[in-house]
């Protein structure tokens, strides 16, 4: 996967970082927390600028809350649901970010773009209920703006110190092989001696 979003980047440069961050704000499972620090990355050895990275992401972030927001007001929760299912839109998923929103109101769609998971799908809840644009927008704008700084920054800061993170970890690396080598002896000997 890293290997294909490297070449997608790499290939169609912000354009596609902006489709995949469209995507993910519209429940469609494009993981931002991959995506934007791999864009980082990709500042670190001068491919892409930080401050383009970030205005990109930002209005990709805006643009799939707005259609998300526009499905979710005009068309409602089932139809949501039931074209969602296509995209492997979750349920649970989508609950959450409606029992976020009641709670919180709009500091919810603020905060929300900075949780994981939820952060796809706050849009559909404000569009459900008709939360006014006025309010909707600065939220969404403010949130992704904090989310996708933070992510392309952190993405940039490992690729300047990744060959002394990768020396580090190196050690860690060969502990958790130990710890999974174990680990999977463990579950074959409970396997064999299970009643």
């Amino acid at each position: 996967m890293v290997h294909s979003l490297e070449q997608l980047l790499r290939s169609f440069g912000y354009l596609a970082l902006f489709l995949l961050t469209v995507a993910q704000c519209t429940g469609i499972p494009v993981s931002s927390e991959v995506v934007i620090p791999f864009a980082g990355l990709l500042v670190a050895n001068h491919t892409f600028s930080l401050p383009l990275v970030i205005l990109v992401a930002v209005a990709g972030e805006l643009v799939g809350a707005m259609i998300a927001y526009t499905i979710g007001a005009r068309i409602g929760r089932p139809a949501v649901l039931a074209l969602g299912r296509r995209f492997h839109f979750r349920e649970s998923h989508l609950e959450a970010a409606e029992r976020w929103i009641e709670r919180r109101g709009v500091a919810a769609v603020a905060v929300g773009r900075c949780v994981p998971v939820i952060r796809s799908y706050t849009s559909f809840p404000a569009g459900f209920g008709h939360m006014p644009l006025r309010r909707f927008l600065p939220a969404t704008l403010v949130g992704a703006l904090v989310w996708d700084s933070a992510l392309a920054v952190a993405g940039m800061e490992l690729g300047k110190h990744f060959s002394k993170i990768s020396s580090v970890l190196k050690p860690l690396e060969y502990a958790g092989l130990i710890v999974l080598a174990l680990a999977f002896v463990y579950g074959v000997y409970r396997w064999n001696n299970r009643s």
